[in-house]
């Protein structure tokens, strides 16, 4: 922090964090600063919004002028970017999906300190993933690698079975650190495996079902050795991604964080 903002911060009693979040606010973004000085937006949230296209940062605040918190108005706009991806049209033999997963208030309250899904990207409920035509973009014989955080490991049964998939192993992701969770520290993270018709591995290797990698400081981010793994089991067949973030080659992608077209 500069000495300035430190003066700053101590003369109104007040964090220097703040006083900086209150400059930047102010530097790049006036309309949100106006907002802010309305009191229909805290400083820190605004200095998240700073960083965003203008046209983001007006539609943020068009959803706060309709009468909803800022979390809301954030999670409705991606829910909507989602809803306006068109759905894959082609058939797929090999699957990795990271659900954008809603969790509970019962949950949440256990996991207090810990930054909400609902923060970075739309979630959905357990009847919206279940309703997702996952099962008219598998092939006869299919598999799904599947991302479930461990207190949803019951609920992730419906989807599975929803998409038409049978649950046959799984591959733990061990984060090395420790993290927010429900009870215990939420150390590991589960990928399923399940499969549709015959669909056993590909390669006659084993994989280690214990990997440990360190995770990324970007909220719910899965390490690309993943991605890698499930090549060396499946080398064959057309594959595809959905909730994806970025393309990779050799799978197509959807999601509203990539271009759709393959």
């Amino acid at each position: 922090m500069s000495p300035t903002v430190h003066k700053a911060a101590a003369l109104v009693n007040v964090s220097e964090r703040l006083i900086a979040d209150a400059v930047k606010v102010k530097a790049h973004a006036p309309e949100l600063f106006a907002a802010v000085k309305e009191g229909a937006i805290v400083v820190s949230q605004a200095a998240q919004l700073a960083d965003t296209e203008p046209a983001y940062q007006k539609a943020i605040l068009d959803k706060i002028a309709e009468g909803l918190p800022v979390m809301e108005a954030r999670r409705r706009l991606k829910q909507e970017s989602l809803k306006s991806v068109p759905w894959p049209e082609d058939v797929y033999r090999v699957f990795l999906i990271d659900p954008p997963w809603a969790y509970g208030n019962d949950l949440a309250r256990c996991m207090a300190g810990a930054t909400s899904a609902t923060d970075h990207y739309p979630t959905m409920s357990i009847a919206e993933l279940c309703a997702l035509p996952v099962a008219d973009l598998a092939m006869d014989d299919a598999v799904l690698f599947l991302w479930v955080p461990a207190p949803l490991l019951r609920e992730s049964f419906e989807v599975v079975e929803a998409w038409w998939f049978t649950y046959k192993q799984f591959i733990v992701w061990d984060k090395v650190e420790h993290n927010f969770g429900s009870y215990v520290s939420s150390r590991c993270e589960l990928l399923l495996i399940c499969t549709r018709g015959s669909c056993t591995p590909d390669a006659d290797t084993l994989i280690d079902n214990v990997v440990s990698i360190s995770k990324s400081s970007i909220h719910s981010q899965k390490p690309d050795e993943f991605r890698e793994i499930i090549d060396s089991m499946y080398p064959h067949g057309p594959r595809i991604e959905l909730f994806a973030r970025q393309r990779h080659e050799g799978w197509d992608a959807w999601g509203n964080e990539v271009e759709t077209t393959p």
